[in-house]
């Protein structure tokens, strides 16, 4: 690293844009519309009755599909809905799980990032002292440095 103060105000510049394009990216991710495009979401599957049942939900919390074989038509009504309920089920607590994974790793990019930041920081404030330390002071040297009238 090194001690000039523009280079350091432009590190950290720099550090901080990057960081703001990954927040952004993260919230773009984050509040892409349930109906967007499909290679956009997180989508999970659960099925139940031997994966004769099967329900995809999407990132958002929505329904994406329920599948029903036909051969559980003769089922009784209560127990065909216990199966599309746990299908529905099985799906959301897998999405769940790859929403969280997936905001876990944007995070841990996002710390990646920021762990230059410190160092940045006081790379920053030193170079700063610096050139606080080589500004004349007194009421002499502020009439010196205006040069002649």
């Amino acid at each position: 690293m090194t001690n000039d103060p523009f280079s350091a105000a432009a590190s950290l510049d720099e550090l901080l844009s990057r960081t703001q394009q990954a927040l952004a990216a993260m919230r773009s991710r984050a509040g892409v519309h349930p109906d967007g495009e499909p290679g956009e979401l997180l989508r999970a599957e659960g099925a139940t009755a031997d994966g004769r049942v099967r329900a995809v939900a999407v990132q958002g919390g929505r329904l994406d599909s329920v599948t029903v074989d036909p051969e559980l038509a003769g089922q009784p009504l209560e127990v065909l809905c216990g199966h599309v309920v746990a299908a529905v089920n099985a799906a959301l607590t897998e999405l769940d799980a790859r929403v969280s994974d997936s905001a876990r790793a944007d995070a841990d990019a996002l710390a990646a990032r920021l762990g230059g930041l410190p160092d940045q920081a006081e790379l920053f404030s030193r170079a700063m002292h610096e050139v606080a330390a080589r500004i004349p002071r007194g009421r002499g040297a502020a009439s010196r440095a205006a040069g002649p009238a």
